[in-house]
C-alpha cells in the first residue's frame, strides 16, 4: 500500500510511518523540519521525503510531487498539528493553531477526497484528540480545531456514502501520550509512545472508523460527554 503521511517528523506521525514502512508499505512522509526529515531517510531509505508547510500556498504542489514520486496514494494520514495549553489567551498563538490544524487540514483533506473519488478508492485518516470532544482550559484552540477535524471527517465519510465512493475513513483520538507536545508537562493516564503507535497502525490495517488511543478513552470521552456544562467549566 502507498501511504502519505502528512507531519511526521516527530512523533505520532514519525512513530507511525516508521512502523509501516517496516510492515512493507510505501511510505511518504512531509515535515517542516528538514534535518529531521534527512534523520529519517538516513535510518529508513525507502521511506520518501518532502518539505512542507502546510499553511503556505506550494502545499498541495508539493503533495502531488510527492504522489507521483510514490507511484500514487492509497491512503492519506493527516498527522500536522500544534497547540499549546496557555493561561493566558493570545491571539498570534491561538491563531497559528488554527492555521495548521484548520485551513491546512481542511486544503490538505479535500484534495484527498478529490484525489479518492477520481481513483476510485482510498483511505484518509487523521489524528484528532480527546480535546475535540470538550473545551478544555487555556487550550481554546487547539480543543476547537480538533473538534472541527472530527466532524469535518465525519462529514465527509457520510457525504461519500451518500455518493457511493469507495473512500475509508479513519479519526484517531489520542488521549495524552509521550510526544514533545506534551514535554515538561504532568499528565494522568500518559501512554508510552511506542504503544499508541502500535495501536494506530493496528487500526489502520483493519480500516477501524474510530481509533482511541488507548481504549480506555472511549470510555473517558462517553462519560466527558456527560458532563452538564455548569460541572464542565468548574472542572479541572
Amino acid at each position: 500500500m502507498k501511504i502519505i503521511i502528512i507531519g511526521a517528523t516527530s512523533g505520532l506521525g514519525r512513530g507511525t510511518a516508521e512502523i509501516l514502512a517496516k510492515n512493507g508499505h510505501q511510505v511518504g512522509i512531509t515535515g517542516r523540519r528538514n534535518e529531521m526529515l534527512e534523520e529519517i531517510t538516513t535510518q529508513y531509505p525507502n521511506i520518501k521525503i518532502a518539505k512542507m508547510d502546510v499553511t503556505q500556498e506550494d502545499t498541495l504542489p508539493v503533495l502531488e510531487h510527492l504522489i507521483r514520486e510514490l507511484g500514487g496514494m492509497d491512503m492519506l494520514l493527516y498527522s500536522s498539528g500544534i497547540g499549546k495549553a496557555l493561561l493566558d489567551i493570545d491571539y498570534e498563538n491561538e491563531n497559528r493553531t488554527n492555521k495548521t490544524n484548520i485551513d491546512g487540514f481542511t486544503k490538505i483533506a479535500c484534495f484527498a477526497y478529490h484525489y479518492f473519488k477520481n481513483q476510485g478508492h482510498g483511505h484518509f485518516a487523521v489524528i484528532s484528540s480527546v480535546a475535540g470532544y470538550r473545551g478544555l482550559r487555556g487550550a481554546p484552540s487547539y480543543s476547537g480545531t480538533k473538534g472541527y477535524q472530527r466532524l469535518f471527517t465525519e462529514s465527509l465519510a457520510q457525504t461519500a456514502h451518500h455518493e457511493k465512493l469507495k473512500i475509508k475513513f479513519t479519526t484517531i483520538i489520542p488521549g495524552f501520550v509521550d510526544t514533545d507536545l506534551l514535554k515538561d508537562q504532568n499528565y494522568p493516564l500518559t501512554l508510552p509512545l511506542k504503544k499508541a503507535i502500535r495501536i494506530i497502525a493496528k487500526g489502520l490495517r483493519k480500516q477501524k472508523r474510530h481509533i482511541y488511543v488507548d481504549g480506555k478513552w472511549r470510555f473517558i470521552v462517553f462519560a466527558m460527554r456527560l458532563v452538564p456544562n455548569w460541572i464542565w467549566e468548574r472542572m479541572l
